[in-house]
């Protein structure tokens, strides 16, 4: 199970990735979530942040990164948590911040440069 989650949780990482920014929302239910504390989904952003290092998907000067910012935002009517990073060394600035998106219950959702 915990390899059927990292794969998927890569898969939807990487298609934000390259496609542009990834719909945040989740746009459909999956039934109540039990919501994770904000320590929690800092704690699982910056376990993802270093496997999309690892598995370079991002650029390798992310590692080690600290978030720079933890939030709940609203998308198509689902709460999701919001997970920033900063990057000073990508020289691309609209590559600099790095977003990370989770439900509320910890699922994570995709990833952009955009934070929409």
């Amino acid at each position: 199970m915990k390899y059927l989650v990292i794969t998927l949780m890569f898969s939807s990482l990487l298609y934000g990735m390259q496609a542009g920014p990834a719909m945040a929302g989740s746009g459909h239910s999956h039934g109540p979530q039990v919501p994770i504390s904000q320590e929690e989904v800092v704690d699982q952003a910056t376990s993802t942040l270093a496997m999309l290092v690892d598995k370079k998907k991002i650029d390798a000067s992310w590692e080690g990164k600290a978030v720079a910012g933890v939030e709940q935002k609203t998308f198509r009517q689902d709460p999701e948590w919001v997970v920033k990073f900063k990057n000073e060394e990508i020289k691309d600035t609209s590559k600099k911040t790095l977003y990370l998106f989770f439900s509320i219950g910890g699922e994570p959702l995709g990833a952009n440069y955009s934070g929409d």
